[in-house]
C-alpha cells in the first residue's frame, strides 16, 4: 500500500509541462484514457480541463458510437473555454461519422473561431461537409487541414469559391492541407507570405492551380485518376494545369502523384526550384521522357507507372533513391554518391513472371547498375525474391549476379551501427522467407545478427519448435526455391551460407 501511495505522490508531483506532454500524448491514442488522468489529482485535473490542444476522434473510443455521447463529451470540452473567455492552440475533430454531426459542427467550429484557434483540423470520415461561413473569421488560423468538405460558390460574388475568399481572409496560414475536397475550380493561392506547406489530395473538379507563395517549402499535389475497366484496365487523369509562380529558392520537397504535368511543364517548372531536396514522381502518366537537373537534390522517389520511357538525371549529391515499376528506365544516373536505394520490380498486372524469364537488354542494365554502388562505404544488397520466398544478400559485394526475373526487391542500405543491423534483420524475418542465402565479408556482421536473431525465436507463434538449417556452399535439399537452385549453377556458392527454415 505504501509503495502504491509513493508511487501516486511522485506523479502527482511532476512539473505541469510533463504532465501536459503525457496528456496529450495519451490523447492521440485513447481520448477517454486521456481524460481519466483528471482524477490524479487537482493539477492533472486543471491542466486536463484547460489543455489548448483540443483532439476529439469519434472512432477512438467505443462509447462515442453514441452520437449523444460524443456531442456531449465535446461540448464538456469546450464550456471551460467559453466560461474562462481562454484561448484554443489546436482543434482537432477527426473521423466523424453521423450526418448529423455537421449542426454541432458548425457550432463548434464558430467556438474555436471566436477562442482565436490557430490550428483546425475537420474530417468527416466517408460525409462531405459544407464548410460554414463563420471560418472566415479565423484570422488567426496557421494551420488549416480539411478532409471531405465541399466549398460551394461564394454568394457575394459568382467566380469565386469559399477556399479562395478563405485565403484572402486568413493570411498567416503556414500550413494548408486539403484532402478530397469538392467545389475548388480554379484557385490561385497568393498573398500567404508564411505559407510553408501546401497539400492538395484528390480534389475532384480541381481544374487550374496557381501558387504565389514566396516562402513555400513543400508542395503535395495528388490528382483524380479514372479507371475504367474495358478490354484492360486503362487508367485517366482529370486535368488539372499547375503553375508554381514563386518559391524558388525556398521549394525544397515536391511530390505530384497522377498529376497531368507534361514532360516539357516538369522540366521548366523544375529547373527554377535551386532549393530541391527531395522529389517525389507517382502514376504521372502523361510523362513519358524525364530530366532532372538539381545539385542540391538528396531523395528521389519514382513509381507506378507503365508507359515511362526515358529519365536523365543529373543530380551529382544524389543520396536516396526509390523505384517502384516494372522496368528501370535510367539511362544517365550514376549510383556511385547514392547511400541508400530501394528497386521494387513489379511486372505489369495480367502478365505471368517466371525464374529465368527477363529481357536480355533490361536484365544486363540492371546488372550493371547494381554494381556501380559504392559498397566500400559499408553498402549491403539485399535481393529479396517475394514468390520465391527467398532473400539473397550481398555483405561482400565483389562479385555481385542478380538473379533472373522480373519480380524481385533489391534494398542497398548502410550498416551504420548495430542498432541498423539489427533492426534490418528483423525487417528480413518479418517477410516470412523460406531461405536467406548470405555472401558474407570476413568477420560477418550481418550472420551473427541473424543467428542471433533465429536462436532468439525458437518457437513459431504456434508453440512448435522452429526448425532451422544452417550450412555452407551447395547442399542437396528437397523442395528448395528456383533462386538457391540458380546460385548452385554459379560461381558463388561456394561462399554462401544458407538459413532455410521449416
Amino acid at each position: 500500500m505504501e509503495e502504491t501511495t509513493d508511487v501516486k505522490d511522485r506523479i502527482t508531483e511532476l512539473p505541469e509541462n510533463v504532465i501536459y506532454h503525457i496528456i496529450r500524448q495519451v490523447g492521440r491514442c485513447n481520448l477517454k484514457e486521456a481524460a481519466r488522468t483528471c482524477v490524479l489529482s487537482k493539477t492533472w485535473n486543471r491542466l486536463w480541463t484547460l489543455r489548448p490542444d483540443l483532439m476529439f476522434d469519434q472512432c477512438s473510443h467505443s462509447s462515442f458510437r453514441s452520437l449523444e455521447k460524443f456531442v456531449k463529451f465535446v461540448d464538456d470540452s469546450l464550456e471551460p473555454y467559453v466560461k474562462e473567455k481562454l484561448s484554443i492552440d489546436s482543434f482537432i475533430l477527426r473521423q466523424l461519422r453521423h450526418p448529423e454531426l455537421a449542426s454541432h459542427l458548425d457550432r463548434w467550429t464558430n467556438m474555436a473561431i471566436k477562442h482565436n484557434v490557430r490550428e483546425l483540423e475537420i474530417d468527416m470520415g466517408a460525409l462531405y461537409y459544407n464548410v460554414p461561413d463563420t471560418i472566415y473569421a479565423g484570422k488567426t488560423l496557421t494551420k488549416l487541414w480539411l478532409w471531405m468538405c465541399n466549398f460551394e460558390k461564394d454568394n457575394s460574388t459568382s467566380t469565386t469559391n469559399k477556399l479562395q475568399r478563405l485565403i484572402s481572409t486568413c493570411p498567416f496560414i503556414r500550413d494548408l492541407k486539403l484532402d478530397r475536397c469538392r467545389g475548388i475550380q480554379n484557385l490561385h493561392v497568393f498573398g500567404l507570405v508564411n505559407l510553408e506547406n501546401l497539400e492538395l489530395s484528390e480534389c475532384e473538379g480541381l481544374e487550374k492551380l496557381q501558387i504565389q507563395a514566396p516562402n513555400l517549402r513543400k508542395f503535395v499535389y495528388v490528382g483524380v485518376p479514372l479507371y475504367k475497366q474495358q478490354k484492360k484496365r486503362e487508367v485517366e487523369l482529370l486535368p488539372c494545369k499547375i503553375d508554381i509562380l514563386d518559391g524558388y529558392k525556398t521549394l525544397e520537397i515536391l511530390s505530384l502523384e497522377a498529376s497531368t504535368m507534361t514532360d516539357q511543364q516538369f522540366e521548366h517548372q523544375c529547373s527554377k526550384f535551386s532549393a530541391l531536396k527531395e522529389l517525389e514522381l507517382r502514376r504521372c502518366y502523361t510523362m513519358k521522357n524525364i530530366v532532372i537537373a538539381s545539385e542540391k537534390l538528396k531523395i528521389f522517389s519514382l513509381s507506378h507507372w507503365m508507359n515511362l520511357e526515358q529519365v536523365k538525371m543529373l543530380t551529382p549529391n544524389l543520396m536516396e533513391f526509390n523505384f517502384v515499376g516494372c522496368k528501370m528506365p535510367f539511362s544517365t544516373m550514376n549510383p556511385y554518391s547514392l547511400e541508400e536505394a530501394d528497386l521494387d520490380f513489379q511486372p505489369p498486372t495480367l502478365s505471368k513472371s517466371y525464374f529465368g524469364d527477363v529481357d536480355t537488354f533490361w536484365y544486363n542494365n540492371l546488372q550493371d547498375f547494381v554494381k556501380k554502388f559504392n559498397y566500400s562505404k559499408g553498402l549491403i544488397l539485399v535481393i529479396h525474391c517475394e514468390k520465391n520466398k527467398s532473400i539473397l544478400i550481398y555483405e561482400d559485394a565483389r562479385e555481385v549476379l542478380v538473379p533472373p526475373v522480373r519480380e524481385l526487391q533489391l534494398l542497398i542500405t548502410p550498416m551504420k551501427t548495430p542498432t541498423h543491423l539489427e533492426l534490418l534483420v528483423d525487417d528480413l524475418m518479418s517477410w516470412d522467407p523460406n531461405i536467406i542465402s548470405i555472401v558474407p565479408c570476413t568477420d560477418s556482421k550481418i550472420l551473427q545478427a541473424l543467428r542471433q536473431n533465429v536462436t532468439g525465436n525458437v518457437e513459431k507463434e504456434n508453440g512448435e519448435p522452429n526448425k532451422v538449417r544452417i550450412f555452407k556452399g551447395a547442399a542437396a535439399v528437397e523442395g528448395t526455391s528456383n533462386l538457391y537452385t540458380w546460385l548452385k549453377s554459379t560461381s558463388l556458392i561456394e561462399k554462401i551460407t544458407t538459413f532455410m527454415f521449416k
